[in-house]
């Protein structure tokens, strides 16, 4: 999870960032065990201030998932695990 998320983020950085502006804009994000810092240099009419800041809330919140498994996770299962055999 934590490498499909921070591709991501970092996909949309490099996209962004191939836009041709020349301006580079950051935002934070820090959980408490994990930090992010995404950037762009992509225009605020483009990528507004408020993606900017939610994507690097989503990547600090993805890497603050414990390893263990005890964190929140997200899923994108369809169908309901089956239930425990009786």
């Amino acid at each position: 999870m934590h490498t499909s998320t921070s591709g991501l983020a970092a996909a949309l950085v490099l996209t962004l960032a191939m836009a041709g502006c020349s301006k580079e804009r950051t935002a934070e994000a820090d959980t408490g065990t994990s930090k992010a810092v995404v950037t762009t240099e992509a225009p605020e009419s483009v990528v507004p201030d408020e993606q900017l800041q939610q994507q690097a809330q989503q990547a600090a919140t993805a890497t603050s998932t414990p390893v263990d498994g005890t964190g929140a996770v997200a899923t994108t299962t369809a169908t309901p695990p089956a239930p425990a055999p009786k």
